[in-house]
């Protein structure tokens, strides 16, 4: 993939190529609001009513709206409903000066991001507007990650922003027209079989078939009979003939996952038909000519692996042609938001739910969590999080007990001999209150004291 491309079509979080359109029949809220947001940097337009509003909509690109809900003629739902029509992805808040959540909720409902009431906080206001825009670019940027590639493969776990994720998925572009027999190492959940199907879809061979074979926890015979087939009578059972996955995968791609646990002599037969080109179904002299492309994924170190006479070295120079190693999650993490909204969208879709959204403290739980399962255990965890949830939002309270305790465990804090009481208390406090984001009734629950004892220790260590 190349980089100047990934740059010119998404554009990088810089204020000044955001614009923002801030609605308000109120003029001081009006100018008091624009001039702020011009202050840090955003490009401002202003409405003094939702129909003027509509209109600057209509000639301007806008990144976010700020409006007013309650205008007359046009109120600030329907230019919601306006904007989501002309832009899905347009991040939106909203300002009500009545007290009342009703409309905020319903305008919510609709699409807004958040809402804000009267008299608005300035900074408040800045710290939501950064993160919906962070939001909205997450959701294109898992959008552009998905048309990249093809669309007929499902691509969770090549959806990533991290610098390795760019580069495989250059890889992925360079080796795929090619005929060369290509090796993925990488732990267990990494994605290694998508990271096949993806080679496949790009490649010459797309419109022929994928053909995916485990080789783990089979016995050798049975191995060989799913690789080549068995003609009838080759052995107790065999009552019919069957063709193996060589001769499925004909013009094709055959994917070979943990080819590490293959036999030495299964492994002798592969690289027979590597070299030649041809196989014999068990049971039958005769050859059958394949055209195929082998795709192999291992989560061991098959280096080592030739080392300790585990795995033949011509094979594995054979298969190693192009070797793509896979990083773990936790090797990536700011590709994690990206994942996470991802499987967010595809869950709520496939289970008729309607979560849109994830707390900050929530995400951030979320990224902190080592993922020994790596992509397929996040999945899970979204999978099991948003068919469980009855909200919109994704709270820190329905992320699993087990990753939040695992988080807490892992959280260490370095006590130096000679440190007085006062200094590792103060030390405690500020690793606590570092965990929680600063959320101090959290901080006080964590450290089993009450809230306004935690204040005065705060107050006293000027924290």
């Amino acid at each position: 993939m190349n980089n100047n491309l990934i740059k010119s079509e998404i554009s990088v979080m810089d204020k000044s190529a955001k614009t923002i359109m801030v609605v308000d029949d109120d003029y001081h809220s009006l100018k008091a609001v624009s001039k702020a947001l011009t202050k840090a940097g955003y490009h401002t337009i202003k409405a003094e009513t939702g129909q003027e509003g509509l209109e600057l909509l209509n000639k301007n690109e806008v990144n976010l709206i700020i409006t007013d809900l309650k205008m007359p003629e046009v109120d600030g739902v329907t230019l919601l409903e306006a904007a989501k029509n002309k832009n899905p992805n347009i991040a939106i808040i909203v300002m009500t000066g009545y007290g009342t959540v009703d409309s905020a909720v319903e305008a919510m409902k609709k699409g807004a991001y958040d809402y804000l009431s009267k008299p608005i906080n300035l900074g408040e206001l800045k710290l939501q507007i950064q993160r919906a825009l962070e939001k909205q670019q997450l959701i294109v940027e898992v959008e552009y990650l998905k048309q990249r590639l093809d669309r007929k493969i499902e691509l969770n776990s090549l959806v990533g922003k991290s610098a390795k994720m760019k580069q495989i998925c250059e890889f992925i572009e360079q080796v795929a027209p090619t005929r060369s027999t290509v090796l993925i190492q990488g732990e267990s959940g990494t994605g290694k079989e998508l990271i096949a199907k993806a080679i496949h879809s790009l490649s010459p061979r797309s419109e022929q078939p994928f053909v995916a074979l485990s080789c783990v926890a089979l016995a050798e015979n049975l191995l060989e009979t799913e690789l080549f087939g068995h003609e009838k009578g080759a052995f107790t059972g065999a009552v019919n003939m069957r063709k193996g996955a060589f001769e499925a995968a004909d013009k094709g791609t055959l994917f070979l996952d943990e080819i590490g646990e293959m036999s030495l002599s299964s492994q002798a037969k592969l690289l027979r038909v590597i070299e030649e080109r041809e196989f014999s179904r068990v049971g039958s002299h005769t050859p059958i000519k394949c055209n195929i492309r082998i795709i192999a994924a291992t989560n061991k170190d098959l280096e080592q692996s030739v080392v300790n006479k585990r795995f033949r070295e011509d094979l594995f120079y054979r298969l190693k042609v192009v070797t793509i190693n896979l990083p773990p999650l936790r090797e990536r993490k700011e590709d994690i938001p990206l994942l996470v909204y991802n499987f967010l969208q595809q869950f709520s879709n496939e289970n008729q739910k309607n979560v849109q959204s994830i707390s900050q403290e929530a995400m951030d739980e979320i990224i902190r969590y080592n993922w020994p399962g790596n992509v397929r255990e996040l999945k899970n965890c979204l999978e099991n999080i948003v068919i469980m949830n009855k909200k919109e939002s994704i709270e820190l309270p329905d992320i699993p007990e087990e990753i939040r305790e695992s988080n807490l465990q892992a959280r260490r804090i370095d006590i130096k001999v000679g440190l007085t009481f006062d200094e590792i208390e103060k030390k405690a406090l500020q690793e606590t209150l570092s965990y929680t984001n600063n959320n101090k009734t959290k901080a006080a629950a964590i450290l089993n004291i009450g809230l306004r004892t935690l204040q005065r220790k705060i107050q006293k260590y000027g924290l």
